[in-house]
């Protein structure tokens, strides 16, 4: 079992530090609440993507930090979406929302994260009584049930067996929302890293819709490859579909690939149609997580260049 390093993990734009986030991880140190924060945890060299996903690994809830910075930020909502596919596929309470600003402010992120609409958040107002108190209850809730029993004695080895968990179509629908938001920023990124690693390469990305996106690789002026990856497909709507090559850009009748999502006992997550070509697809039954999905399909997509 993987022991859990920090309580919480705070999740902000830059702009908040010194008005909220430093504040808030004094008091949380004050109160014995552990805490990662990336002023703290990322050292001069790190690699700040390593260092954010340990952190997120190693956290047992994440505070996200609302406002409107926070609203025009790509890097903290790459995080946040990465949060919320892990409490869609695991059914379990991972994101802690604290709204900043004003109520007009407050009214635009809400509008911005319609999420949120499903989940209680708590107003910043510089009182950190409120949100210490919350956070403790959340973090000691059933820790009395759990100390109830006995300490086993030391070498035994006690099987405990995986309840299996029920998902809602509505688990299933935020499951694939949040999935393809990952997907999307991380084709965004892969593109701009190509680019800037090679110098005859020009790229493209065109998002035709919330749920739709064109990529485009150029060699040397040449179009090297081109795809479409959108929510949907033939006769199923809980999927994420893949065309490369040349394709109508508002007919979706055919694919290349399709990620269907599915569920085991313990979480959802994205199963191949096994139509790649040329590529090695999923092997057994094992659910690709969205990052996973992301990767896959970009390799798909990249895999004639080499």
């Amino acid at each position: 079992m993987i022991k859990t390093l920090r309580d919480i993990f705070i999740c902000h734009a830059g702009e908040d530090k010194d008005a909220v986030v430093r504040p808030m991880v004094e008091a949380f140190n004050q109160a014995g609440i552990s805490c990662w924060y990336d002023e703290a945890e990322i050292q001069w060299g790190d690699s700040v993507t390593q260092k954010v996903n340990e952190g997120l690994i190693a956290s047992r809830y994440v505070v996200v930090v609302f406002s409107t910075s926070f609203a025009q930020k790509n890097w903290p909502q790459r995080e946040l979406n990465s949060v919320l596919n892990q409490e869609a596929s695991s059914g379990e309470v991972k994101v802690l929302p604290l709204l900043v600003g004003s109520e007009q402010e407050k009214k635009q992120i809400l509008e911005k994260f319609p999420l949120l609409n499903d989940k209680r958040y708590l107003p910043w107002d510089g009182d950190l009584r409120g949100i210490i108190k919350a956070l403790s209850d959340r973090l000691h809730s059933g820790e009395g049930e759990l100390n109830a029993n006995p300490t086993p004695s030391p070498g035994l080895r006690i099987p405990i067996p995986k309840i299996a968990k029920k998902f809602t179509q509505r688990d299933k629908d935020l499951f694939l929302r949040n999935a393809f938001t990952i997907v999307k920023g991380y084709f965004q990124n892969a593109l701009q890293e190509l680019d800037h690693h090679y110098q005859e390469v020009e790229i493209d990305f065109a998002e035709v819709h919330n749920f739709k996106f064109i990529s485009t690789i150029y060699v040397n002026g040449k179009m090297s490859n081109k795809c479409k990856i959108w929510i949907g497909g033939l006769g199923s709507s809980d999927s994420i579909a893949y065309q490369a090559g040349q394709f109508n850009i508002d007919s979706d009748n055919s694919y290349n690939d399709m990620l269907s999502v599915s569920n085991d006992k313990q979480s959802i997550g994205f199963k191949p149609s096994g139509m790649r070509l040329g590529g090695q697809i999923n092997s057994g039954d094992q659910l690709l997580t969205a990052e996973q999905a992301a990767e896959y399909l970009w390799k798909g997509f990249t895999e004639s260049l080499g």
